[in-house]
């Protein structure tokens, strides 16, 4: 299970990940438990909204995760590696991250992150890049739960919405880079990429375009079995009504 708190206005917030563990006081603080895989059998204390994901499974060969991509996927992939993109992963640029990500949020106008929430999370969290002589282009974190097998996608930023970079070029590398995340979390035992959510029955052109993204890589749609506290739904409900700005 990966556990952590949030700030949620004055309040702290704690998401609980992958795996529910009953505890009493839990039950009268704000908790939310999302995409719970151990629910079979068990009695779950709190409000369900569930909601929807692309996972991939990683137990199959390398071969048939890569024979499963869309044809356009991998000709763009090798088109980035030709251009020269380069991808790592790097738990020493928290920094960098942390600036190039919020840059992103600030022009996407979502929540940005920070250095404490990045550095809080520790190894629950890899950070991974694609650049290009030395430049940033794309940017992704996981959270990552050893124990139950799972690396989701927690932050994804790029340079797509600066005017002065080839969008052609972000996009080819992000799917590089995303190809490079597979084979990573796959050699290191993790047993299914979680693509970071999917927006159903949703009209939004660009929600349309994401969601096309994240089936492009074989995965397949599941549904996140997700509880809050009745506490925590009771606040958000009110909070969410109050607060339109995201």
């Amino acid at each position: 299970m990966v556990r952590f708190s949030k700030k949620f206005y004055f309040l702290k917030v704690y998401e609980n990940w992958f795996t529910y563990k009953f505890n009493f006081f839990r039950l009268f603080t704000l908790n939310s438990y999302l995409h719970l895989k151990n629910t079979e059998g068990k009695k779950i204390w709190g409000i369900q909204k569930n909601s929807w994901t692309v996972e991939l499974d990683l137990t199959q060969d390398m071969e048939t995760i890569y024979a499963n991509f869309r044809n356009t996927v991998k000709q763009e992939i090798r088109k980035s590696e030709k251009e020269g993109v380069v991808c790592t992963f790097e738990q020493d640029k928290i920094d960098e991250f942390v600036a190039f990500y919020n840059d992103f949020a600030n022009a996407k106008k979502i929540y940005p992150t920070s250095k404490q929430r990045v550095v809080e999370l520790g190894n629950n969290l890899v950070m991974c890049f694609a650049s290009i002589n030395g430049e940033m282009l794309v940017a992704h974190t996981y959270l990552v739960d050893e124990e139950a097998g799972i690396a989701r996608l927690y932050h994804s930023a790029s340079r797509r919405l600066d005017e002065t970079v080839d969008r052609n070029v972000i996009g080819r590398a992000n799917k590089l880079l995303t190809y490079k995340d597979i084979v990573h979390f796959k050699e290191n035992g993790f047993k299914i990429l979680d693509f970071g959510g999917y927006t159903e029955n949703t009209e939004d052109k660009s929600l349309k375009g994401i969601n096309e993204f994240k089936l492009s890589f074989g995965g397949e749609k599941v549904e996140c079995i997700n509880y809050n506290s009745v506490l925590y739904f009771t606040i958000k409900k009110i909070t969410d009504f109050l607060d339109r700005r995201y």
